[in-house]
């Protein structure tokens, strides 16, 4: 969806996707496969995807004041985003 480029770490956003338990290398595994994309408001990306763990996440993605893709979150999926992924991607996994 037009998302491209190395993703911009800062303390902030590190110190933001910990509080989720999520890692740095998991975000650029599913943002560098990046199976689902979806606008978001303010510019936003919502990109949706497998770690290589096999965890599934959300993360958000923001170009809106700078050229490279800032990682604005990154948490696990919630149900519903869980169901949409599977729709789309044709797994029949449980929820």
């Amino acid at each position: 969806m037009g998302l491209s480029g190395k993703l911009v770490w800062d303390e902030w956003n590190k110190k933001h996707i910990k509080k989720h338990q999520v890692t740095v290398a998991e975000v650029e595994e599913v943002y560098n496969s990046k199976v689902i994309t979806k606008q978001s408001y303010l510019g936003r990306t919502i990109i949706l995807g497998r770690a290589k763990n096999g965890r599934l996440l959300t993360i958000i993605v923001s170009t809106e004041k700078q050229k490279q893709p800032y990682t604005v979150s990154a948490r696990d999926m919630s149900k519903k985003e869980r169901r949409y992924y599977y729709e789309q991607t044709q797994t029949h996994k449980t929820i």
